[in-house]
């Protein structure tokens, strides 16, 4: 029998249960469109991750102080760590909540209170007004440089335009009034969280109104990205030098930093992409069963093309393309429903959809994989019915 031949017939027979071929399609379907859906969805996690930390800048250096009875850095601390070579800044860094409140509008946001050289090292910028000084420091004045996030929800009715007149008013915090002095640069969401929630106040104005004098967490740049492993290990040194175990204290690069994040993102998109691949093999075990009711059903049918001189090979290759057709073309549906979720997932919310091509090949060639490999059985068993059995079968 002809290649050809065996498509039309394969084709004639899926045709004639249309609704029972696409309800054996459907598990295909939802298979492929949710792993390209979820990996879709694992690759824009990871790259808005990825776009979050470099927008911090590439010369960052994130130390932290681990250890339960290990004290804060001191000032002469600080004066001898900018006093290294490859360091140009360091500040400290404490943080906390506050609700903010307007009127009667009240929203939850972070805290910070640091030094003004945290602009330069954190790439922070005011839009509006001007950002923390050493003078809002030394007097402990309550001012705030505040996140666009906090003013939409504590301003519902104030249009983008009219944020300039908010400069120089106040908000309270807690129930405290700070006056804003500069509205910050949106730097958006990602699944790590909002950049633009937060607010930001003078150190010796955090640490009362945080309750907070000991900072566990300091920024540092170095003066160039090049050398930044160099300065990680001489921050490391001086250190190891004041606490003597290397248990109390943390350095972190932002290559160090990335690569983690980059990790945790791959696993927990493999997991779900694993997860959802499940749903596939159900949609081949799907793909057999009807396939053997299909054989069940046309049993005369094989043994009359048996008797008039098919093969058996013949009977095999019917059934194998009946089987890949339903999981090629249920892969094909399968594709367009994954990448369409692609495109509404990012228009109803702030989640980035990434899908890739090379997985959607991939998808594709496991899906008809599997229509092959739960074809073969039922395809087998076909072709070995004998003719005189097939035809006497009720």
């Amino acid at each position: 029998m002809k290649f050809t031949q065996a498509i039309k017939m394969a084709m004639k027979s899926i045709l004639s249960n249309k609704l029972r071929s696409f309800l054996t399609m459907l598990g295909i379907i939802i298979g492929i469109s949710s792993v390209v859906t979820l990996i879709g969805i694992g690759n824009g996690s990871k790259q808005a991750v990825e776009n979050a930390i470099e927008g911090m800048g590439t010369n960052l250096l994130t130390v932290s102080i681990t250890g339960s009875n290990a004290s804060s850095l001191t000032e002469a601390d600080l004066k001898t760590i900018k006093a290294i070579p490859s360091v140009d800044d360091i500040t400290p860094d404490v943080s906390g909540t506050a609700t903010a409140k307007a009127g009667s509008n009240t929203y939850m946001t972070s805290v910070e209170g640091s030094l003004p050289g945290y602009e330069g090292i954190r790439n922070v910028h005011a839009a509006l007004g001007r950002f923390i000084t050493q003078d809002d420091v030394d007097n402990r004045y309550k001012v705030i440089d505040i996140g666009i996030e906090v003013l939409q929800n504590i301003y519902p009715d104030l249009t983008a335009s009219g944020y300039n007149n908010l400069i120089g008013t106040d908000i309270e915090l807690n129930g405290s009034k700070f006056e804003i002095v500069g509205i910050l640069e949106s730097k958006g969401t990602s699944s790590a969280g909002s950049s633009d929630n937060r607010v930001i106040m003078p150190l010796s104005t955090a640490e009362r109104f945080l309750k907070s004098t000991t900072p566990k967490t300091y920024y540092a740049e170095a003066k160039t990205s090049v050398g930044i492993t160099a300065t990680s290990n001489e921050l490391s040194n001086f250190l190891y030098e004041k606490y003597g175990d290397s248990s109390d204290y943390r350095v972190l690069s932002q290559s160090d930093l990335l690569a983690t994040t980059t990790s945790t993102t791959n696993s927990m998109t493999m997991m779900l992409a694993g997860i959802a691949a499940i749903s596939l093999i159900v949609g081949g075990i799907g793909i057999m069963n009807i396939m053997l009711v299909s054989v069940i059903e046309r049993t005369r049918e094989i043994g009359i093309r048996k008797a008039i001189g098919a093969k058996r090979k013949d009977i095999m290759l019917q059934f194998l393309i009946e089987a890949l057709f339903l999981s090629c073309v249920g892969g094909i549906l399968g594709l367009l429903v994954g990448g369409l979720a692609g495109v509404l997932i990012p228009l109803f919310t702030s989640q980035e959809v990434i899908i890739s091509p090379s997985v959607m090949l991939m998808a594709f060639l496991f899906s008809a994989g599997v229509g092959i490999l739960f074809g073969i059985y039922p395809a087998a068993k076909a072709s070995k019915l004998k003719p005189i059995d097939a035809l006497n079968y009720e």
